[in-house]
């Protein structure tokens, strides 16, 4: 199957698994609301946030090093290597998956109090806490059927085995809630619907032989382990400075301005988080095939192909937050019933942020594939440093705004100033170039829709949440498609897309 097939098939189930993770948050979150207080709809947003930052803590990078050294050994079926890396990765994870339970019972003994969590929940915070941090602990090793999947660029499979888990745990979810499990429903759909993917993951690298040859599995050796773990070393550093940026946010709420405000930030910025992952698909599904023309010199191609992704990631992210910033309002007021709400200035903010970090990952990530991290690992970490210290001198001042605000400014000025220049590095190319190539179109097309959002919302502000929804949604994304296609994007990229779109449709009428 070829790279445009596979990423094809990866980004159209990719759309259809947002689609039900969407689908799934409404459901889930409308459940939660009815069912448990905000307070307690906050302290599931902690734990799960907990858990998911010592998920990235005792992974030590281990996944993205997998994932990314499996792609060096695919190819040459021939030899142990590729049997070799499967077995020590799952010997290391069976170790990290072990880990994390001990580390996620420790911690659960003094964290409630230094999260300022309220004397009656402390109680339940530590057996969540201990339960979740022990389920994932004990599905560790299974991760290795996924990295297999994406090593290969099947992506699909593992977009599908994601949409049959979010189904399981809704359904798991409603019977907890409907037998009166309480917070404890949420621990016991989490466990169903991993466990679904889980055993999904499986079936698929079975049924598209995946796995190398009886007589050519090898056997785990120290030369992968040492491989896998310098490189993991890297991106764990990496990974740590991520989540001091993305994770940290709702403990330096609930520490600064308390629960309720926790769970605020957690529902008022999920769509902005949805959003955020659909613009990210069409650079995570072309990584395997990006990956792949580094291991076999494919340089000149390779080089196009990231500037095309580049321009049109930076072009979905501007029509995506301006859409997501002018309808939030009037969707968070149908969704919760009025019952959470914030301030248009926060979606405006989040907006922003939203397009800087679109942007700024993709060198970041690129430099990663390259295995050459360097000196970036300690960038991305001072950057975390800076975010958690910034937002807890400027939350208690300027509320959410001075959350967002310190993301903006760490994101630009640490790995986006230095993944500009590694990039220029790496491809030799000059920051002219990257501007007038890849920044200059999304740059109008940021400037243009802001415009247009803000003069939309003076008009339609004093509408019905209902009306104002509708006539944002339809009538704004019909002009920001439009803008998208003539503003945001390049006259090459728009024939290339269209000759695609063309083909296919010639294809499909001839297989009929």
């Amino acid at each position: 199957m070829s790279r445009l097939r596979k990423f094809t098939q990866s980004l159209v189930s990719g759309y259809l698994l947002q689609g039900t993770n969407v689908l799934y948050t409404l459901a889930s979150v409308s459940l939660a609301l009815h069912y448990l207080s905000i307070k307690e709809f906050g302290l599931w947003t902690l734990v799960t946030t907990v858990a998911n930052f010592n998920l990235i803590f005792m992974d030590l990078g281990m996944s993205g090093s997998l994932s990314r050294i499996l792609i060096d050994h695919k190819d040459d079926r021939t030899s142990t290597n590729y049997g070799s890396v499967i077995q020590t990765g799952v010997l290391v994870l069976l170790v990290q998956g072990a880990l994390m339970a001990v580390v996620g019972s420790v911690i659960s003994v003094w964290l409630p109090q230094w999260m300022a969590v309220p004397e009656n929940f402390q109680h339940i915070f530590q057996v969540l806490l201990i339960f979740q941090c022990v389920l994932l602990g004990a599905t560790f090793a299974a991760r290795i059927f996924s990295f297999i999947l994406t090593a290969h660029q099947r992506y699909d499979m593992c977009n599908y085995a994601s949409m049959g888990g979010f189904v399981v745990n809704l359904l798991v979810l409603w019977l907890g809630f409907k037998y009166q499990l309480g917070l404890y429903s949420l621990l016991a759909a989490f466990f169903a619907g991993s466990l679904f993917s889980i055993l999904f993951s499986i079936w698929a690298v079975f049924r598209l032989e995946l796995l190398p040859a009886k007589k050519y599995w090898g056997r785990p050796s120290r030369a992968a382990f040492r491989e896998l773990f310098f490189y993991g070393a890297d991106i764990f550093l990496l990974l740590i400075g991520q989540q001091l940026i993305a994770a940290s946010a709702v403990p330096i709420i609930s520490r600064t301005l308390g629960l309720e405000a926790a769970a605020v930030w957690g529902i008022a910025t999920k769509v902005f988080t949805l959003a955020q992952q659909l613009v990210g698909r069409l650079f995570d599904f072309s990584g395997g095939a990006l990956a792949e023309m580094m291991v076999r010199g494919e340089a000149e191609r390779l080089k196009k192909r990231f500037g095309d992704i580049f321009v049109l990631t930076g072009a979905l992210a501007v029509a995506t937050a301006a859409m997501v910033a002018l309808c939030n309002e009037s969707f968070l007021k149908l969704w919760t019933h009025g019952r959470i709400s914030w301030s248009p200035v926060n979606d405006l903010l989040m907006a922003l942020s939203f397009f800087v970090y679109a942007l700024v990952r993709l060198p970041v990530s690129m430099v990663a594939m390259t295995k050459r991290i360097g000196a970036m690992k300690f960038i991305y970490f001072f950057e975390g440093v800076a975010f958690v210290s910034s937002g807890l001198l400027l939350a208690p001042r300027w509320g959410f705004a001075g959350i967002i605000l310190s993301g903006i400014v760490t994101d630009l000025l640490f790995s986006g100033v230095y993944g500009a220049r590694r990039i220029t590095r790496y491809f030799h190319i000059g920051y002219a170039e990257i501007f007038e190539d890849w920044m200059l179109r999304p740059l109008v097309f940021v400037g243009i829709s802001t415009l247009s959002g803000l003069g939309f919302w003076a008009i339609t502000r004093r509408l019905s949440a209902p009306a104002q929804l509708s006539v944002d949604g339809a009538v704004f994304g019909i002009i920001l498609l439009a803008l998208f296609w003539r503003i945001g994007l390049p006259e090459q990229l728009r024939t290339e897309i269209s000759s695609r779109l063309k083909v296919k449709a010639c294809w499909s009428k001839s297989s009929k």
